[in-house]
């Protein structure tokens, strides 16, 4: 008669290790493709110093950053079919992006320096856990927005310390299914909002209550996910040497604190700022109407 095998915990443990790491090594670094390029878009390659143009076919990999100037912008293609509209006047960073084609396993991470992106972002497969789901963020220097399946639109003006972040159903998408959770340095609180509303970050002010996009006026809404963006433009950010750049381990920290967390927590803060004015997009958003009160048992008055 064959005995049963026993197998300590230690070894269990060291099974599931390698198990995860097996996992792990399926993650492979990728690239962002430019699949359109409109008027001056360059490139600035990991360690290099001299921009250059970047026409579609060019890939983005791991530090490397691209610009539109003024009256251009460009398209970009994730290799999980999430795609990033970069607006005229804008600096953006790839921060880390890896992909696994087998089980669609992502972790994207970008960094705005200065202007606008819009991003369609692509569901996780159903498999994956809640946790992996989260892994595509944008930051900014005063915090970071984590993404699930739907349209994250983002900017950021150096000049006034200001952040707006979008949260847009994809087509066809249940806007309350629609979420961004943005992560404010300053105050170490995280933000949880849904489709058609909208939260501003100004320096080391908290984060606003989330409002309807609705609020804004009609030509403010038209704008919100094209390539217009003049608030940025002769931003000294779009040609600086060095910027400041949200590490990949200061996301993944973060990531770890989002994830499953539904709502309103508390963290640590981080660097302070100063706010100032806003710019023309800031201007329309500081006029809309305030938030409704929230209601924890709907229907509400």
């Amino acid at each position: 008669m064959l005995k049963p095998i026993s197998i300590s915990g230690a070894v269990l443990a060291a099974v599931l290790l390698l198990a995860a790491a097996a996992a792990e090594a399926q993650m492979r670094q990728a690239s962002a493709e430019v699949v359109r390029a409109t008027g001056r878009v360059e490139a600035l390659r990991t360690g290099q110093t001299q921009w250059v143009a970047a026409a579609p076919g060019t890939r983005l990999v791991d530090g490397d950053h691209i610009r539109a100037m003024a009256g251009a912008s460009a398209d970009l293609s994730l290799p999980d079919g999430s795609t990033i509209l970069v607006a005229e006047n804008t600096r953006f960073v790839v921060t880390r992006l890896q992909y696994d084609a087998q089980t669609r396993e992502r972790n994207a991470a970008f960094h705005l320096v200065a202007g606008k992106v819009r991003a369609q972002v692509t569901r996780a497969a159903v498999q994956l856990v809640r946790a992996r789901e989260s892994n595509f963020t944008i930051s900014t220097p005063v915090g970071v927005a984590a993404v699930r399946g739907t349209i994250p639109v983002v900017f950021y003006n150096p000049a006034t310390q200001q952040a707006i972040v979008f949260s847009l159903p994809s087509p066809g998408e249940d806007p309350a299914s629609a979420r961004v959770t943005f992560f404010n340095f300053a105050t170490g609180v995280m933000t949880t909002f849904t489709g058609n509303s909208f939260v501003t970050i100004a320096g080391n002010q908290p984060t606003s209550a989330p409002t309807p996009v609705s609020s804004l006026s009609p030509a403010a809404q038209a704008q919100i996910q094209t390539a217009v963006n003049q608030a940025t433009a002769g931003s000294g950010q779009l040609t600086a040497p060095t910027v400041f750049i949200v590490s990949d381990a200061q996301i993944q920290s973060i990531l770890q604190q989002i994830t499953g967390v539904p709502g309103v927590t508390a963290g640590a803060p981080s660097p302070i700022f100063t706010p100032a004015s806003t710019g023309s997009l800031g201007q329309d958003v500081q006029n809309a109407p305030p938030a409704p009160p929230s209601c924890a048992s709907p229907p509400c008055p």
